[in-house]
């Protein structure tokens, strides 16, 4: 539910995958980056000649506000992977796609994809909803059921690796819900 992000404090300089995806963010290369020992930076002087959306005629940036229009549908868990993928950042590839996670106390915490330029790194909506779990206070362990909204024929599918990651964590209740 952010819509921007001003400042980042890091314990090491941020590398150059790091540096692509901050990129792609809406504060882009006015992004201050605080390390210690160090005056505080913006991400235009750890990326010179930075090469972004801008770059591509790309009008949306991570954190934009996003609709990509889909029917919310189905149960709540459903509905909030739904909403998820009509938020995510997918102008690269035009496949958003969206997760929402079931906790064991009926808690439901949601990811969105968002891409970046250079496809690498971009975010997994899973990875975005298993911070949150561990930002939350949550386990791992926690997480009862999942469901992953996206396209049915999009250019790319976080299918595959949201199964092995979440069979990995422990999880086996998860399911897909193909977005229209």
């Amino acid at each position: 539910g952010e819509t921007a992000l001003r400042a980042i404090t890091v314990n090491y300089t941020p590398c150059g995958h790091c540096r692509q995806f901050m990129n792609e963010l809406n504060s882009g290369l006015d992004l201050h980056i605080h390390l210690p020992g160090r005056a505080a930076a913006t991400l235009k002087d750890y990326l010179p000649d930075a090469f972004g959306p801008r770059d591509l005629d790309i009008k949306t940036t991570i954190f934009d506000a996003e609709d990509h229009g889909f029917a919310l549908q189905g149960d709540e868990l459903s509905q909030r992977a739904i909403a998820a993928a009509n938020r995510s950042h997918a102008p690269y590839t035009q496949s958003p796609c969206g997760v929402a996670l079931e906790l064991r106390d009926g808690t439901i915490l949601t990811g969105s994809y968002a891409e970046n330029a250079a496809f690498n790194p971009s975010l997994p909506p899973l990875q975005a909803a298993l911070n949150l779990v561990i930002l939350k206070g949550y386990a791992f362990a926690d997480i009862q059921r999942a469901l992953l909204a996206e396209l049915p024929d999009g250019n790319i599918s976080q299918w595959a690796p949201t199964v092995s990651t979440l069979n990995g964590l422990g999880c086996q209740n998860i399911d897909r819900v193909l977005l229209a």
